[in-house]
C-alpha cells in the first residue's frame, strides 16, 4: 500500500462478471464452531498473518435457537509496493450443537495505488510515463493478481464447505461435545 496524502487508485473486483460476491450458504450442526474456523482458514489459504485480517464488527449473542454471530472480516494483503488484495468475509451463522444456519459472502477486490504527493507525480510528463509503463508492463501483473485473488476465493469457498461437511459428518458421534468452538 502506497503511503501518500494524495494518490491514483485503480480498484477491480477480483471476479469481473457478476455476482462479484461470492456467498456460502450451509445447514447442518455445529455452525458456531465454524467463527473459529472462518478465520484461521483466512489466514492460511491466503498465507497472511493476524495483523493482516481486521474484525470490523462482531455481534455475538445468545438466542433460543442457539448461538448467533454476525462478524466482519477485512483482509489485507500487499502483492507489490503498488497492489494489494482487498478483501471482506461477512459471516452470519445461529444454531447450536443439533442445528443451524450459516451464510458467508465473500468479495474481492484487487487495488493499485500510485502516488501524486510531488509536483513531478502530478505532472504531464510522470503521468505520460507512468501510463506507458502501466500499460506495457504493469497490466498483465495485475491481471496474474486478480488471477490469484480468484483462485485463493475458490480454494477458500471449497475448503469452507468441505470442512463443513466432514463437521456434518461427525456430528452425531460428537453430540456430547459442549457448544466451545475450541474443541
Amino acid at each position: 500500500m502506497v503511503f501518500a496524502r494524495a494518490k491514483l487508485v485503480l480498484e477491480d473486483n477480483c471476479f469481473e462478471e457478476e455476482p462479484s460476491t461470492m456467498t456460502i450458504k450451509l445447514e447442518g450442526p455445529h455452525v458456531q464452531r465454524m467463527y473459529k474456523v472462518a478465520y484461521e482458514m483466512i489466514k492460511s489459504v491466503f498465507n497472511v498473518t493476524d495483523s493482516d485480517v481486521q474484525e470490523t464488527q462482531v455481534k455475538i449473542s445468545k438466542t433460543e435457537h442457539g448461538d448467533k454471530y454476525d462478524v466482519v472480516w477485512w483482509l489485507h494483503k500487499d502483492m507489490d509496493v503498488f497492489s494489494y488484495f482487498y478483501i471482506s468475509f461477512k459471516f452470519k451463522a445461529q444454531g447450536d450443537l443439533k442445528s443451524g444456519s450459516l451464510t458467508m459472502a465473500v468479495k474481492g477486490l484487487l487495488r493499485s495505488e500510485y502516488p501524486q504527493d510531488t509536483v513531478w507525480q502530478r505532472s504531464l510528463i510522470y503521468e505520460m510515463l507512468r501510463t506507458f509503463w502501466h500499460r506495457l508492463f504493469y497490466h498483465k501483473k495485475r491481471e496474474d493478481y486478480a488471477e490469484e485473488c480468484r483462485h485463493a476465493m475458490v480454494i477458500y469457498q471449497r475448503k469452507f464447505v468441505e470442512y463443513f461437511n466432514r463437521l456434518k459428518e461427525v456430528a452425531p458421534a460428537a453430540g456430547g461435545h459442549s457448544g466451545n468452538p475450541e474443541h
